[in-house]
């Protein structure tokens, strides 16, 4: 069912009934208040303006046809991150996403009671014909961040989400402590697509909660490409800015939980 249909949209008015809605960054109770007052003037500063995509000179972009991030990876938006990934908050992957469809593609957003639904973007689809999140590093968390911030995206853009049609072919460590050489060759051969009718001939955006190096992206890329995909765009809500890319052997410590 539609997250967004009329039924599941009662139900999660009930909850909030018992469990308000919370801001995704700073988890103060927001109800029906679009944007958390606490959090506006930081985000702001944080976002990454005029431009938001990637620089190939301090990322590597690997096969994608680009890349792209709303903000920079600290302050707010890294605790918002990092409670949401180890917290058990899958509602906050949701309203990141949100976020998301609003500074990337400008949906705008109105609420319906107290949740905020992402208005269609007309002519979006026109750049893209899927949605594909990067798979989740494991089963232990029970949700994957991707795909749920995928959902408003989805509807802001007018475009299918195959939550699925990205797999892992083996377990991984996770990336976050390891140089970019450890992460490449942790990540090479990591992905699979699992219905190659998904993605065939199809214009992919490819979403992520952090890009950091871009090495689990380019990795997705080239899963994707294999599988007969025109061409793969990646979208992150935050990437971790770098002055010239990082030495191979620099560890990258940008998910270690510190709270």
């Amino acid at each position: 069912m539609d997250y967004y249909s009329v039924p599941r949209r009662i139900l999660r008015g009930a909850r909030q009934l018992v469990y308000p809605r919370r801001c995704p960054f700073c988890d103060r109770v927001l109800g029906s208040v679009p944007i958390c007052p606490d959090c506006a003037a930081e985000l702001e500063a944080l976002r990454r303006k005029p431009g938001m995509r990637l620089d190939a000179s301090q990322h590597y972009l690997g096969e994608l046809t680009g890349a792209a991030a709303t903000f920079r990876y600290e302050g707010c938006v890294r605790r918002g991150i990092l409670h949401t990934k180890y917290h058990a908050a899958p509602w906050a992957a949701v309203e990141l996403g949100l976020w998301l469809a609003k500074l990337a593609f400008g949906s705008e957003m109105h609420m319906a009671g107290a949740e905020p639904v992402p208005e269609l973007v007309e002519g979006m689809s026109l750049g893209y014909d899927c949605i594909v999140p990067v798979p989740a590093s494991g089963r232990a968390r029970g949700y994957n961040v991707p795909q749920l911030m995928a959902v408003p995206l989805a509807r802001a853009l007018g475009i299918p989400l195959y939550p699925k049609a990205l797999g892992r072919t083996r377990a991984k460590r996770h990336q976050a402590g390891l140089p970019f050489e450890q992460r490449l060759a942790n990540v090479a051969g990591a992905f699979r697509v699992t219905d190659t009718e998904l993605v065939e001939g199809r214009k992919v955006l490819l979403v992520d909660d952090v890009i950091t190096t871009g090495a689990t992206a380019a990795a997705c890329t080239q899963a994707l490409l294999a599988a007969g995909a025109e061409s793969v765009f990646a979208i992150a809500l935050a990437t971790v800015e770098f002055e010239t890319f990082p030495a191979r052997d620099q560890p990258l410590q940008e998910n270690e939980p510190d709270f």
